[in-house]
Order: structure tokens, then sequence, then C-alpha cells
């Protein structure tokens, strides 16, 4: 399973990404881990391609590939193609989100996690740090379904 966003010239491999507890001023909560890769994450507990719900891939912005270091270039219609059993899912961009993280009450952060939760529509969305060095902020592109008849 692949993803590539030509405008990014991103071309690279999907892997499965799954949660793991961590440790933040005495309490604990869940974490998603990041592919240490030039690769993008898949939540393993969001949505499966081609199914109804919200598909979750996560990468760096700093390191390990950097592979989503320029997302935060990219505009609304803007094409996105997950590659999966010889199955193009193309996916147009609707909305980018620049959201702070770091160093916010865990209500924040809880808040900002929605955007990774279950959904009716079937939609892909990518999640990183913001801006380039920094923990600071969570970048969130949402991207809607292209269906098959209407792909570019």
């Amino acid at each position: 399973t692949r993803i590539t966003i030509p405008t990014l010239q991103i071309d690279a491999p999907i892997l499965p990404v799954s949660t793991q507890l961590i440790d933040v001023d005495g309490q604990s909560y869940a974490a998603w881990q990041v592919p240490d890769e030039y690769a993008a994450g898949w939540h393993d507990t969001s949505a499966p391609l081609g199914a109804p719900g919200n598909t979750v891939l996560n990468g760096h912005n700093t390191s390990h590939g950097e592979i989503f270091r320029d997302l935060y270039t990219l505009k609304a219609g803007e094409t996105i193609t997950i590659f999966s059993n010889d199955v193009a899912y193309a996916y147009a961009i609707s909305e980018t989100l620049i959201l702070p993280e770091a160093g916010q009450p865990l209500e924040v952060r809880q808040e900002n996690a929605r955007y990774t939760l279950p959904t009716g529509d079937e939609r892909l969305t990518l999640v990183t740090c913001h801006p380039y060095g920094s923990l600071r902020y969570r970048l969130i592109v949402i991207a809607r379904r292209i269906e098959p008849n209407n792909e570019r």
C-alpha cells in the first residue's frame, strides 16, 4: 500500500501503526506511533481504504524521512492517491487545520484528536506536527473520496 501526493513529489509506503501508553506529568494516555522511516503510518483502528469512515495516516515532518514536511503547502482540491491491491483510491483535499498542541491542557489535545475519530463519510485524514522543527502545532489535512468515475 502506497500514498502519492504529486504536488509534493511524495510516493511512499504506508505501514500500520498502533497506540502506546505514554506518561505525561503522572497521567497516562495513548499516543499514536509514527513510522521511523520515509513512510506514512495508517492508524490501525481507523477505516480501511474504500470503506465508509475516516482513514487516518500520520507521518513525521522533521525527522525520520520527513514524509509530511511540506504538507502545509497543499491547497483545497489537490489530489492524494492511495494505491492498495492494484486499486487506486483518489481523494481531493477539502480543508487544512493548524491546531495548538504542545503545552496545551489534555482537554485541548483530546479535542484536537476528534479529527482522527470514525466518521460516517469516506475520508482521508493526514496528521503531522507543525511547523518544521517544532511540536507546537498539529497539522491536519482532510480529503474527501473522489468517486471512481470522477477520478482525475
